[in-house]
């Protein structure tokens, strides 16, 4: 008995159950041979190959390298991104630029037209602010002021 630990027996017989559990479960997942025969491979992708549509591959490719080529060249010709390729036009078309927008700063300190010329028989005492609109009532009523000022007048 010396060789004997108490207790013993039932720690070899609980790990032989949980060892036996495991080995049921992963005998669950083995799969066994089937008989059937293999799948069948698919056929290599060739530029025969119909793909969709009774299109074959290489129809399906050309046309969706047409439709990218044709949206690159459109958006190209929308927005103007050509390369310039040599110095010059580079220094050209930043110059382009410098004019272009000192002509514009410069054209908005210019003042309006009606600023700068007179109208013949314009009253200047009658120049009306800018913000005010000429409405039909308010033109109305300048026209029976003007009938009124005639017929005092005879």
């Amino acid at each position: 008995m010396a060789g004997q630990r108490l207790g013993a027996g039932p720690l070899w017989a609980l790990g032989g159950a949980a060892l036996g559990v495991c080995l049921a479960g992963v005998a669950g997942q083995l799969v066994e041979p089937s008989t059937a025969p293999p799948k069948p491979k698919p056929p290599p992708l060739t530029k025969e190959t119909v793909v969709f549509w009774d299109m074959r591959l290489w129809h399906v490719v050309g046309i969706f390298s047409l439709f990218v080529l044709s949206i690159i060249i459109t958006l190209c010709c929308v927005f103007n991104c050509r390369v310039p390729r040599t110095r010059k036009e580079i220094e050209a078309r930043y110059l382009q630029r410098k004019a272009a927008k000192m002509y514009t700063d410069k054209l908005e300190t210019v003042p309006p037209l009606n600023e700068l010329t007179e109208v013949p028989g314009d009253d200047k005492k009658k120049k009306k602010k800018k913000d005010s609109v000429d409405t039909v009532a308010i033109k109305v009523e300048e026209d029976e002021k003007n009938e009124a000022k005639k017929k005092e007048e005879k």
